[in-house]
């Protein structure tokens, strides 16, 4: 494993992190169950032998929390978890702010709670736009939740361009978590690059897109045809290369130095193991890169999940 420093956390963390909403919750394209408990808590574990050291959960990531205070893994003082909290916000939702806070504040305690620590190392806000982020009242509320112990580092977890680089420019915030892919990068040109100035830390989330650079692309619901035809373009370049379009997605995504951690999320241990092989095979060729930057796509409809047309 390749380790990276969390912009100016100082924490040094892994250049793969996993991503858990997959022990939490039914999630992806297609019919994926849920694993049980101690499915659960084994691939945490194997994530820890592994040299993963970052994990990203939610407050909303149905049983992810519990079942992550239930391994055991954040006794150990070197794992690392952020938990985001206050989806409300991407969803349109606002209060006044003392109603804001306390929202906030309940959710926050509630994953204490189930993570079993008395101390969130990350936390994230969840989906502040602009404007949100620069009213200024969400600040307010965690410097007071910061002062209280209650959290270490903060950070948010947004999509597009306007709400990351107001985040940076806030000089609050120390982390921001965006969605970076072979078929999305719309980050790369400013956000990555102004987060770097400014020594914020980068996570990187959705490397393969929900599913669109697996096989299971061919389950996309109607409407996505750029997004597919695409990814099965970047499925022969990986052909060319002898690998498999997964490991491709991966590679591309860690070679990106601006980026401190890209989240692996899964729930099967072979794909874990997977992924983290890839760290083994050096960085791509420029060339290959190159090829791989024509496939980006800027159409929010089509690599942004939440915009996607219902299956």
């Amino acid at each position: 494993m390749n380790y990276s420093t969390l912009g100016k956390t100082g924490l040094k963390i892994s250049k793969i992190g996993l991503g858990t909403a997959e022990i939490g919750f039914e999630y992806g394209i297609a019919d994926r169950p849920l694993p049980n408990e101690n499915e659960s808590i084994d691939l945490l574990k194997k994530a820890v032998e592994l040299g993963i050291n970052f994990f990203d959960t939610a407050n909303y990531y149905g049983l992810s929390e519990e079942r992550i205070g239930k391994s055991g893994i954040l006794k150990n003082p070197d794992i690392i978890v952020e938990t985001k909290c206050a989806q409300f916000l991407e969803k349109g939702e606002y209060f006044p702010i003392a109603e804001l806070e306390q929202k906030i504040r309940t959710q926050v305690q509630d994953s204490l709670s189930k993570l079993q620590i008395n101390s969130l190392p990350i936390l994230m806000i969840h989906g502040p736009n602009k404007e949100q982020i620069e009213k200024g009242e969400l600040i307010e509320i965690l410097q007071k939740f910061k002062k209280e112990g209650l959290i270490r580092f903060i950070g948010v977890s947004t999509r597009g361009e306007d709400a990351p680089l107001s985040a940076i420019t806030s000089n609050f915030f120390d982390i921001i978590q965006v969605a970076y892919s072979i078929l999305d990068q719309r980050m790369a040109t400013r956000v990555f690059v102004e987060a770097n100035k400014n020594n914020i830390g980068v996570v990187n989330r959705s490397v393969l897109l929900k599913g669109s650079l697996t096989p299971l692309r061919e389950k996309l619901p109607k409407g996505l045809e750029l997004l597919k035809s695409n990814a099965d373009k970047a499925n022969k370049i990986a052909i060319s290369l002898g690998i498999d379009l997964p490991t491709l997605a991966i590679r591309f995504a860690i070679d990106n130095p601006l980026i401190s951690t890209s989240l692996i999320g899964t729930n099967k241990k072979e794909n874990l193991e997977k992924a983290v092989k890839t760290i083994e095979m050096g960085p791509l060729p420029t060339e290959i890169i190159n090829e791989l930057k024509k496939l980006a796509i800027n159409d929010p409809k089509q690599v942004d999940p939440a915009q996607w047309p219902k299956l």
